[in-house]
């Protein structure tokens, strides 16, 4: 664990904070507020939650729903060992924003027609909190209808995870990826960009714990991972292992297949033989 390296106090309750090395949002421990760090003052941000509703044992159930899911996954791969199943609430930075893109270049499909214009896009923008993590986040789903404000005194199990980006940094970032979203956007209409400008006005922003359940198994001696967050019990994500011969179902359908491919021919050989 890192060490506390700085002292301040909540900006709401003036409480002492636990600020650890890169963290950058802090939540009171006496108060529950959510404090954001700004050039060395805090200032308190919107902060809610999703409350986790799944128990470890659903967590470690729907982990095996999914990995028997059918004709991708490599044969007896729902009799993993699941060697890890953790609880842990992601810090989400999330965005109300509009972006306005204007744009010129090539459409080359059909010969080559210079295009351009505006394209205007209300957006709902995640930002993970956390520098380092592998959660895919804009996989992630949020479940506004199950969005309540943050509650120290609410019971919570698992453990809770600071921010590591401010509220500027994470719009900073948002800024870049939503430009790259609306570029893949606008690819449909343009093969060459010559301009494209992305300008995002942000409205509305709020600071969001996310229960997410980090399972790792092991197949065929590797180790592999499957988020799942906790509000809905949604598979966000899942490592699907590689596999060099076909589950059982596929061979089912591909020896059919092949059957009735081998009747028509042995068919079609015998019809020019009697003739």
């Amino acid at each position: 664990m890192a060490e506390v390296v700085q002292s301040f106090n909540c900006a709401k309750c003036g409480a002492p904070l636990k600020l650890r090395g890169g963290e950058a949002v802090i939540v009171c421990e006496y108060c529950g507020s959510a404090n954001n760090l700004r050039e060395d003052k805090f200032y308190i941000v919107r902060h809610s939650w999703m409350p986790n509703r799944l128990a470890k044992d659903d967590a470690i159930k729907r982990a095996r729903e999914w990995m028997s899911g059918g004709v991708i996954m490599p044969p007896g791969m729902e009799r993993s060992e699941i060697t890890k199943a953790e609880l842990v609430y992601l810090p989400l930075w999330v965005f109300e924003a509009k972006a306005k893109t204007d744009y010129e270049g090539l459409f080359l499909r059909e010969g080559e027609r210079k295009v351009g214009g505006t394209e205007e896009k209300e957006l709902y923008w995640k930002v993970l909190g956390r520098r380092e993590s592998a959660f895919p986040v804009q996989e992630y789903k949020v479940p506004l209808s199950a969005k309540v404000p943050f509650s120290i005194e609410e019971s919570m199990e698992g453990q809770m995870l600071n921010g590591e980006m401010n509220e500027d940094e994470a719009e900073e970032q948002a800024k870049q990826e939503i430009g790259e979203h609306m570029r893949k956007l606008l690819a449909k209409k343009v093969d060459k960009f010559e301009r494209c400008d992305t300008k995002v006005k942000f409205d509305e922003s709020e600071f969001i714990h996310i229960p997410v359940w980090f399972i790792e198994f092991a197949y065929g001696g590797k180790p592999y991972k499957l988020y799942i967050e906790g509000t809905g019990g949604e598979v966000v994500k899942g490592e699907i292992p590689p596999s060099d011969f076909l589950g059982g179902e596929m061979k089912l359908i591909m020896g059919i297949a092949a059957a009735l491919i081998l009747f028509v021919i042995c068919g079609f050989v015998a019809l020019n033989f009697m003739r």
